[in-house]
């Protein structure tokens, strides 16, 4: 995007942008952490998409935040997926075993993975 300086901002994943926005990313990750910011985001697409899910940050005795995601059509279906960085990326994973779900740079395409697996398929998952 265009700024008043003319400078233009490009965002490279939920959290990461480069030069023309004050800073405001940076202060955003200290506040909240990148984990939380991912999962907002993550929560985000999910509430714009098409696929028949639900989904709420949840808090996990001892451990990071987790989004649960809710099959729209079964509510006894659902994920828990947290946020990890895997060889220096982040990636949403499943909170129970680790598995990859999707890099943060393709949030886009979480919504249509994260149905096939409260489906009960596994299709797209890394």
């Amino acid at each position: 995007m265009a700024g008043e300086t003319g400078k233009a901002t490009v965002v490279t994943g939920p959290m990461e942008s480069t030069a023309g926005d004050g800073g405001r990313s940076a202060r955003l990750n200290h506040a909240m952490g990148a984990r939380r910011l991912h999962l907002a985001a993550l929560d985000a697409v999910i509430g714009r998409s098409e696929e028949p899910l639900s989904c709420g940050l949840v808090s996990r005795e001892g451990g990071p935040p987790v989004l649960l995601v809710v099959s729209g059509a079964d509510r006894a279906r659902s994920v828990h997926v947290g946020c990890e960085r895997v060889g220096g990326v982040w990636w949403f994973v499943r909170a129970d075993s680790g598995e990859g779900i999707v890099p943060v740079d393709e949030v886009e395409s979480a919504p249509a993975v994260l149905a096939g697996m409260v489906a009960g398929g596994k299709a797209g998952t890394r």
